[in-house]
């Protein structure tokens, strides 16, 4: 039986059948909203543990005033922190980028998007069960905490998701509903992240670091269950054809990837492609840092308890979320407005939230920063509709599969980069790294702007049906440009 629901103010015939991936995700990134902060959380305590007791520590944590009478030891233990999320971060990030890049892509167009999507649910069940094991076992090596990362990494971790999952919707939607249905898997990750920063430090304050894993066991085992039974296994139309061998498949979906991003016989669609994925990996740059320095810097500068950083992202992801349901199918549908108009502007939005956040010496100036800031989740949806309607549905997966690796560099290096910068600029001035950060987004706005007036107005719709050529035309395709 079909419902109906109001979106925008226009109205529109859902199907329940139409729910597809979106359940997916927003378990995973539920339970991953819930392990960011908890890892983090986890490993201030043991970092603490293995270097000072136990009394000590439980007061570290919870107590402003002690932190500030045993500043040097807080710095210590916040610096060493620090220095073990980038561990964890490379444990991720290193394995995930060659699964994505050699396999899980073109695993998707070669078998199918079902299997790409339970791949790295089932190592973020390895990672969380893991996480319980360090929780319970809090004396243990710190070199234990790896494990699950490493597990995860080589399951795709979450950049494989988020491929996977962007493939399948690029796959079965169409030129004209890719951004509102882009939008609404952008808001799957908001509306978790809404729930999982308002639950996570109430269930580390409250109930613990165990009973916080065990639950994201629980959530992940859920989608790896759903997409078993739910999920169809949607297929490219020239599946049909001859499949490789596993090698040839590896190699030659790293040549036809690349071929159908600069593809000769479409320059200024190669070269919109190119400018899209460098703006993607931009903002991924600065997301990823706040990630990891977001805690830290909150703790530190602000005073800020795992609580009140819980309410703080809670309401960023909400506004978000809300964003993505509303503001963007309203704006596409009712008013017509160009998909990178709404990009820029949430750009802008996004890097005034950055500068407002490295300039605040007050809780609520933050909350403020959050506020302005609520358009930032339209950009990562308006490029990767955009691009994902540049090419035929026989290329989503290694397409994606390109900006999902790429995205895996960008985030190491944004660990890199912010978790060594932080610490070193922490004196010289506390919000150097968010003012960095609006300083990149700057060079994304300009990117995007750039794509607005010059390249995008000019190429044809006939474009947003053309095919990338194959490995097997190839040739007689290069000479039509």
């Amino acid at each position: 039986m079909a419902k109906h629901i109001i979106i925008g103010f226009r109205r529109y015939h859902f199907d329940v059948a139409n729910i597809t991936v979106e359940p997916v995700l927003f378990l995973y990134m539920f339970a991953s909203f819930l392990y960011f902060p908890t890892i983090q959380a986890l490993i201030f305590h043991k970092v603490c543990l293995h270097s000072f007791n136990t009394t000590f520590c439980e007061v570290l944590e919870y107590n402003t005033t002690f932190k500030h009478d045993h500043q040097k030891e807080n710095d210590l233990v916040t610096s060493e922190t620090s220095y073990w999320i980038l561990k964890i971060t490379l444990a991720l990030t290193l394995p995930s980028f060659f699964m994505v890049i050699f396999f899980l892509g073109s695993l998707g167009d070669v078998i199918g998007r079902k299997v790409p999507v339970i791949l790295p649910c089932l190592g973020a069940f390895a990672a969380y069960l893991f996480g319980l094991l360090n929780a319970k076992y809090e004396s243990a090596s710190l070199y234990y905490i790896l494990i699950g990362p490493l597990l995860n990494g080589f399951s795709g971790g979450y950049i494989a998701c988020l491929m996977s999952v962007y493939s399948y919707v690029g796959h079965i939607t169409t030129p004209d509903t890719k951004l509102t249905r882009m939008g609404i898997v952008e808001a799957m990750i908001f509306i978790a992240g809404t729930i999982g920063v308002f639950t996570s430090g109430l269930m580390i304050d409250n109930q613990g670091y165990v009973f916080t894993f065990s639950v994201m066991c629980v959530t992940i085992g859920l989608a790896v269950i759903y997409s078993a039974l739910w999920l169809d296994n949607v297929h490219s139309y020239n599946d049909i054809q001859e499949r490789p061998g596993f090698c040839s498949m590896l190699f030659r979906f790293l040549r036809e990837s690349f071929q159908c991003v600069v593809m000769p016989r479409s320059r200024r669609v190669g070269a919109a492609l190119v400018l899209m994925i460098l703006a993607l990996n931009l903002l991924m740059l600065c997301t990823t840092g706040d990630m990891d320095i977001a805690m830290l810097y909150m703790r530190k500068t602000l005073n800020f308890s795992p609580t009140t950083f819980g309410f703080m992202k809670g309401l960023d992801y909400f506004l978000r979320g809300l964003i993505m349901l509303t503001f963007v199918p309203l704006m596409r549908h009712k008013v017509k407005l160009n998909e990178m108009i709404l990009v820029l502007l949430g750009l802008f939005s996004y890097a005034a939230e950055f500068v407002i956040t490295g300039a605040a010496r007050t809780q609520w100036l933050v909350f403020l920063g959050v506020v302005i800031g609520m358009f930032k989740g339209i950009p990562s949806a308006g490029l990767r509709a955009t691009m994902s309607s540049l090419i035929t549905k026989n290329e989503q997966g290694r397409l994606f599969g390109i900006i999902a690796a790429s995205e895996s560099i960008t985030s190491l290096l944004s660990t890199s980069l912010f978790n060594e910068l932080y610490p070193a600029t922490y004196d010289l001035y506390p919000g150097f790294c968010y003012m960095l950060a609006a300083g990149i987004l700057v060079i994304a706005f300009v990117i995007v702007l750039s794509l607005h007036c010059f390249i995008l107005q000019d190429i044809s719709s006939n474009y947003r049906s053309m095919e990338c050529p194959s490995s097997n035309d190839e040739e007689e395709n290069a000479t039509d440009g």
